[in-house]
């Protein structure tokens, strides 16, 4: 997988998740998503999709 098609499918999850987030978190994490240089930073954006317990 390229890097934009992963960009691509964890955007789609913030959009069709089970999470409950607001439409201005959605917008940020997907920014967050889009801005990532690297793969840490990807993985830092990913890691605010994972459910709390």
């Amino acid at each position: 997988m390229t890097e934009e098609q992963i960009k691509f499918w964890c955007k789609w999850i913030v959009e069709n998740g089970d999470r409950p987030l607001s439409p201005i978190q959605k917008e940020l994490i997907k920014q967050a998503i889009d801005a990532s240089q690297n793969p840490f930073e990807m993985i830092v954006a990913i890691l605010a999709l994972l459910p709390k317990y």
